[in-house]
């Protein structure tokens, strides 16, 4: 598959799942401009952007000719969606998903504003999202899954482990 066909894509999954990294791999090799949504809707102490806002945003960035936009965010989910060319669902375990993210806790990233980091291991902000980690599969998933059966003309590939992403990566990225 030559990733370079498909002119709108959507990286979706868990937090923790690796959806910026594989974005960013991918924005290399395509040349999409590349949109982390982490980094769009986080200001300075973690201040959301007003939801309004960050669904016009979405809309303005949809109507695109060429993306890759790297982010979950379930009440915005379909609007990435529907008008994305290529689908990619990063279905990894929680367990591989928490451990991720205890894993980057209190560093920077590259996919939010500088001076952001995840909060540490043994906070409540970390518990709380933890928790949603923990619950996606029951919670989210089923809706990600919901909007591919809504919508079969969107290419969906859907990655259930590491050594999937790292054949998918391969096979994409190293024949083309």
């Amino acid at each position: 598959m030559d990733l370079r066909a498909y002119n709108r894509i959507a990286v979706i999954g868990c937090p923790g799942s690796g959806k910026s990294t594989l974005s960013r791999t991918i924005a290399a090799h395509t040349g999409h401009p590349l949109i982390h949504l982490d980094y769009e809707n986080w200001s300075p102490g973690w201040v959301a952007l007003p939801k309004e806002e960050f669904i016009a945003k979405q809309h303005e960035w949809v109507a695109g000719e060429r993306w890759l936009i790297d982010g979950n965010y379930q009440g915005t989910v379909e609007i990435r969606f529907v008008a994305a060319d290529l689908v990619i669902f990063l279905d990894l375990s929680r367990w591989l998903c928490i451990w991720r993210m205890n894993k980057r806790r209190s560093k920077p990233r590259p996919d939010v504003k500088p001076g952001l980091k995840d909060s540490g291991f043994f906070t409540k902000e970390f518990a709380k999202f933890s928790r949603f980690v923990w619950r996606y599969r029951k919670a989210s998933r089923p809706k990600v899954l919901a909007l591919h059966e809504q919508h079969p003309n969107v290419k969906f590939i859907q990655l259930r482990t590491r050594k999937q992403v790292k054949a998918f990566l391969e096979d994409t990225l190293t024949k083309h």
